[in-house]
């Protein structure tokens, strides 16, 4: 025993800042009592609980850190709260794994989403992630965005962990994917009648009773729409086809209800023909033209002979241009088209006439 002493022999294995696993034996209102593997006693005083302290009962067993290896009277102090972050972290990552639904409440909000608790926790819901019924059904006006947002301010929704921000590594939510869970009798093929209770930019939504659908804007009309708003107005009566569903996600067409101007596309117009259409949309990639009911492609590629970096280098929105049709796709309801070619037609006939005149001279 002597040598034991001598060597500073510690019976103890753990010290203060230490991390060990406890036992229940009591609870009180003002503290828990726990069994440290044995080997001593502690107590967490009410104030070091944190939200593990609140669900603890006798026999569970949990993580603690240690405050003080021994007060005055020989218990270890120690707290739970201090483990809170870590506790937090696993558990989000296991709730993110799992997929599983959770409840948040919506703190702040911005122009970009909202700020949401999940317990002592933060986190991001981006308005893409909104549900159908919560989505800002305005187009494009960031202040009305912001003012529908604020309504949801102070509300719990049920949301699922989609990932984590990777510079502060906060929880971004998701309304949208916490209904994949539910269910809809809506089946696809189905013709319905609805209501019109939103327009935006990239299309229409409609009340279907117990479900919104969503009307994508090139589902809307077979031809080319520049506001959806001279199309529809809110409380409208339509009627649309159901062409898909995803858990309560409901995709439909109001298109697909009118004669596909397609399928008469080849008694009007064959590969090589020169057509006259107007430019109704400028993309990095190339324009949208319309003509008469049908809207073709014209690819950067096609829309010069020079070498351009960007379509306004050649054409201007809503002017009206010659174009040879390249391709025809009735089943995939592709036109491609060409304004190049056009001009490469033309310019040899250009040179055989400048080559008559100089043999006539």
């Amino acid at each position: 025993m002597y040598q034991l002493m001598k060597s500073n022999f510690n019976p103890i294995p753990f010290k203060a800042r230490d991390v060990v696993e406890v036992e229940v034996i009591d609870k009180t209102r003002n503290a828990i009592l726990v069994d440290l593997m044995g080997l001593m006693y502690g107590i967490i005083p009410a104030k070091e609980w944190g939200e593990e302290g609140e669900r603890l009962k006798p026999k569970d067993k949990t993580l603690a850190f240690i405050l003080l290896l021994e007060d005055e009277k020989g218990y270890a102090l120690l707290s739970l709260k201090k483990l809170d972050p870590q506790r937090t972290s696993q558990s989000l990552l296991q709730k993110f794994k799992e997929k599983e639904t959770v409840t948040v409440r919506c703190g702040e909000a911005n122009k970009g989403g909202l700020i949401c608790d999940l317990g002592p926790i933060r986190g991001f819901l981006p308005v893409s992630q909104l549900a159908p019924s919560h989505y800002p059904r305005v187009a494009g006006d960031k202040e009305k965005i912001l003012a529908h947002l604020k309504n949801l301010v102070n509300q719990e929704l049920r949301v699922k962990i989609i990932g984590f921000d990777k510079k502060t590594n906060t929880p971004i939510f998701s309304e949208k994917a916490a209904l994949d869970n539910i269910t809809t009798k809506i089946k696809e093929g189905e013709i319905l009648e609805g209501r019109v209770v939103g327009i935006t930019d990239f299309g229409i939504f409609v009340n279907l009773g117990e479900f919104d659908g969503l009307v994508h804007v090139s589902e809307v009309s077979w031809q080319h729409i520049e506001d959806l708003s001279q199309v529809v107005k809110i409380g409208d009566k339509v009627k649309v086809k159901v062409i898909g569903v995803e858990g309560s996600r409901v995709f439909l067409s109001m298109k697909r209800l009118l004669p596909d101007p397609f399928k008469e596309i080849s008694a009007k117009y064959q590969e090589g023909d020169i057509v006259k259409g107007r430019v109704v949309r400028i993309m990095p990639f190339g324009i949208l033209v319309q003509i008469g009911e049908l809207v073709g492609l014209v690819r950067l590629s096609e829309l010069s002979q020079d070498k351009i970096q960007k379509p306004e280098e050649a054409v201007s929105l809503g002017k009206e241009y010659s174009m040879k049709i390249l391709k025809i796709d009735q089943e995939a309801h592709r036109l491609e088209l060409s304004l190049k070619r056009v001009k490469e037609t033309v310019e040899p006939k250009r040179s055989k006439k400048r080559a008559k005149k100089a043999d006539g001279d």
